[in-house]
């Protein structure tokens, strides 16, 4: 008898715990995800404090060229068109890049994004003669574009940056930069404020 009593109320606990877990896993429909970081990271373009930072303060506040997929789960993310629409490699010289910039956009100060734009923030990053050039983002970034060896504007739409060596990878780098207007960015340097916009698509508002 007290076998019998032992099995049935083993039986019994095991039939409560899988119905305590089928009630936890139905739920619980949100994906939980922590990050520590010592400080709260840079606001002002491209933040410190890690990849954690991008994830959670650069990329809601900021867009870069080239951006990464995010919103899968069932396979690997890849790149997708950010603030530029296409990018390709040059057919008779494999070190250039043509970035094809998305039009339409305004920063939130209502200024335009353009060619000039993304000059300004890769000056701002990778050229310390350039006035606006800020030492702290640029730890942050340069280390992070290793193949940038120039870049230009060829129009309003494209800008075109020449790689070291030839580099197939050189797209995964541009996740790393991030563009903030440079009208805000000037505007602030006189207020004595320090906050860059972010941008606003065509037909969104904020």
């Amino acid at each position: 008898m007290r076998a019998r009593n032992s099995i049935l109320f083993a039986g019994l606990a095991f039939a409560i715990g899988a119905c305590i877990s089928a009630v936890s896993a139905q739920a619980e429909t949100v994906v939980r995800y922590g990050i520590s970081m010592a400080d709260i990271p840079l606001t002002t373009g491209q933040p410190d404090r890690g990849a954690g930072a991008y994830q959670f303060t650069a990329y809601t506040i900021y867009d870069p060229l080239v951006a990464w997929e995010m919103d899968v789960s069932d396979r690997p993310g890849k790149l997708v068109p950010g603030l530029a629409t296409e990018w390709k490699v040059d057919d008779t010289d494999k070190k250039k890049w043509r970035f094809t910039l998305r039009k339409g956009v305004k920063f939130h100060d209502g200024s335009d994004f353009n060619a000039d734009a993304v000059i300004w923030n890769l000056d701002k990053v990778l050229n310390d003669k350039a006035p606006q050039f800020d030492k702290r983002q640029s730890a942050q970034v340069k280390t992070r574009l290793p193949s940038v060896a120039s870049y230009a504007k060829i129009d309003d739409s494209t800008v075109e940056i020449t790689t070291k060596t030839v580099d197939s990878f050189f797209p995964y780098q541009m996740l790393w930069f991030l563009v903030s207007s440079p009208a805000q960015y000037e505007s602030s340097a006189r207020t004595g404020t320090s906050s860059p916009a972010s941008h606003r698509a065509p037909g969104r508002s904020n």
